[in-house]
């Protein structure tokens, strides 16, 4: 009979139950495993070389939809149906996604052509930003140039230079293997709602589109997201 007593008095007031009148704690989800930064390292970069560095903290091989979950929340996103760069929408359903981390904003998209990579712009004076790409998976550690180095079209300039105009070489990233160029954002009437891409999210059958889903829920489904917007002084694509 003691032990039945102590049974529900710990159902009632020790395993869980709140007192009256109080909301339970929200429970976070369990991150895949991998998927999480280790507690030494910022889950937040803020320079295209933190999140190298970042990726470097990660077991591999690392997909981009286990960088993405393992990332800080909240995450700032602003998604546009923008087909004009080496990462374009596919309409509105899989849209190029921007996320905003302090003075970097990288960017993904759900699928198409550029569903592999992950693209990103540090900020620069006068609306200009230092670019940097990486192509996933990563299967080892990176060079401290890689996203750089990735990001060329040939010795003298990089695949950006075609859209974002007055590149040059950057002195400062590292052992000056980066480029400077015009930052661009989408035009107005490209911007898709964040809570249309919430619900592709929660809609995406991963047995018909397992690489976009993955992604999405990346985005959505490890903490709150906010909507943000790009400057509007900032030249359009």
């Amino acid at each position: 009979m003691l032990e039945t007593a102590l049974l529900t008095t710990c159902l009632l007031l020790a395993c869980g139950s709140a007192p009256e009148g109080t909301s339970p704690e929200p429970v976070e989800p369990a991150h895949t495993p991998g998927c999480q930064a280790p507690a030494a390292v910022s889950n937040q970069p803020h320079s295209i070389d933190e999140t190298v560095a970042f990726i470097n903290a990660l077991p591999k091989p690392l997909s981009l939809p286990c960088f993405v979950e393992a990332l800080g929340r909240p995450l700032q996103l602003n998604a546009a149906r923008s087909s004009t760069s080496a990462q374009p929408a596919v309409g509105q359903r899989s849209p190029r996604i921007f996320l905003k981390l302090e003075t970097l904003t990288l960017s993904v998209v759900p699928a198409g052509m550029g569903a592999s990579l992950l693209e990103m712009g540090e900020a620069r004076p006068g609306l200009r930003s230092l670019k940097g790409e990486l192509e996933f998976p990563i299967q080892q550690a990176l060079p401290p140039s890689a996203a750089y180095d990735n990001a060329m079209y040939d010795q003298t300039i990089t695949s950006c230079a075609f859209c974002h105009a007055t590149e040059e070489p950057e002195s400062l990233a590292w052992g000056g293997r980066g480029f400077v160029s015009q930052a661009l954002r989408p035009y107005d009437s490209q911007r898709v709602p964040l809570t249309s891409v919430e619900a592709e999210a929660a809609s995406c059958d991963r047995a018909l589109e397992a690489e976009r889903c993955a992604i999405l829920h990346a985005l959505f489904g490890w903490g709150p997201s906010l909507s943000w917007d790009f400057p509007a002084e900032m030249d359009r694509f």
